[in-house]
């Protein structure tokens, strides 16, 4: 997850119509003698009042819903003790996949071909293969996040690991690695993550017709190293901007279908985030980058004639910071509506969105809390302790059948 650069629209006078002002008092009142705080009772009554405005959708009670995933960061857990709880607690919350990342700066992290920790000496495949097993154990499948490039492989002077590699061979040959080692254990792999941000490219201004070269190849070395395995697009980052900074998602997608990226995956993704609307927030234009606008990334893909293949939300959810941590580009909701529009999201995906396959909230937790003074640290279900906070209590009670939307 990385900062998106949007504005927040306001709601201008006299946009409630007689109806909506009904619809939001008696939503007032439900909340009010639920307990709601006054923050979450005004929230939520900005957001049904943007909802009222949405046409009709078209609707499937009857639908299958969408597989549940949740981020995780287990190469961070120094105990495997903490990686098995972790799955333990996602496997509890109706997770049936997780998201986790092999940075390739931690496989190789010295040289081509050297597979020793430059800090405490051991194999550098010892914690993942620890993980792999954790998993199956657990009885959850893995999405494997191939990303990140180690200093050697990086063009001299390059500001950080974010980067492509100055030689796509090099990088093809590490996915390569993965997937034999892995090969039958993987539920999918998904090469990089938002290269449509500048800082997730290597502090260079996004290339898709680069991305496309270096995705094609992974996916070959994939495809030759464990058949039948999906190979899933890099998730773009949803944002308005489209500059050197960043480019917008539909953009970049549609430059990555003309640069002949068609083939070269086999499940598309999103970044799902609700951010300052709620989780039926219908807008889709400049206003603002909602919920909704994960369908203007399938709409892209239809008009390629790639409508059949489906698509997966590998990051999705709301920030619960506290409010006086600031600034925050994530939008803010109270503890209680991120746990409420988490669940109504999962419901209005099955329900609308066929085309959505799977969905990944972001995150579990983090191996400690030195991070709770960043705003992204907030999307978390649980801290480093394992205080799990309300919207993991609604993700369990719905995997029991005790939640509603």
């Amino acid at each position: 997850m990385s900062p998106v650069a949007t504005h927040s629209p306001a709601l201008g006078p006299g946009r409630l119509c007689l109806a909506a002002a009904a619809t939001l008092g008696l939503a007032f009142l439900v909340l009010l003698t639920a307990g709601g705080s006054v923050d979450t009772l005004t929230t939520d009554a900005r957001h049904r009042a943007l909802a009222l405005g949405a046409l009709p959708a078209a609707f499937n009670p009857g639908a299958q819903a969408p597989d549940l995933g949740v981020n995780v960061f287990l190469e961070q857990e120094v105990e495997p003790a903490k990686r098995r709880a972790t799955l333990r607690a996602v496997k509890d919350a109706g997770a049936t996949y997780i998201r986790q990342q092999i940075p390739w700066e931690q496989i190789e992290p010295v040289a081509k071909g050297s597979f020793v920790d430059r800090v405490i000496g051991v194999d550098t495949w010892q914690k993942f293969d620890d993980i792999m097993v954790a998993a199956e154990e657990a009885g959850l499948r893995v999405l494997l996040r191939l990303d990140t490039s180690p200093p050697w492989a990086l063009t001299p002077g390059a500001p950080d690991g974010l980067g492509p590699p100055l030689r796509n061979e090099d990088f093809w040959d590490y996915v390569e690695l993965v997937a034999r080692r892995y090969r039958g254990r993987v539920a999918a792999y998904q090469v990089w993550n938002e290269p449509n941000l500048m800082i997730e490219w290597g502090q260079r201004p996004p290339d898709p017709v680069a991305y496309a070269a270096l995705l094609r190849g992974a996916a070959d070395r994939i495809r030759a190293a464990d058949p039948g395995v999906p190979v899933v697009l890099a998730a773009l980052a949803p944002t308005l901007t489209d500059d050197a900074q960043a480019r917008t998602e539909l953009r970049y997608l549609q430059q990555l279908y003309d640069a002949g990226a068609r083939n070269s995956f086999d499940v598309a993704a999103v970044q799902a985030y609700g951010l300052r609307g709620g989780p039926d927030d219908p807008r889709t234009g400049s206003e603002d980058v909602t919920f909704s606008r994960a369908s203007l990334v399938y709409e892209v893909m239809r008009r390629n004639g790639d409508g059949a293949k489906p698509v997966w939300a590998t990051e999705a959810g709301w920030n619960a910071a506290p409010e006086a941590l600031q600034p925050n580009p994530y939008g803010r909701v109270s503890s209680t509506l991120q746990a409420r529009y988490t669940l109504r999201a999962l419901e209005r995906v099955r329900t609308e969105w066929p085309w959505l396959r799977q969905v990944y909230v972001w995150f579990f937790k983090r191996a400690d809390d030195s991070e709770q003074g960043q705003a992204w640290y907030w999307f978390s279900l649980a801290d480093a302790r394992f205080q799990v906070r309300p919207v993991y209590r609604a993700l369990v009670d719905r995997a029991s059948g005790m939640a509603a939307p």
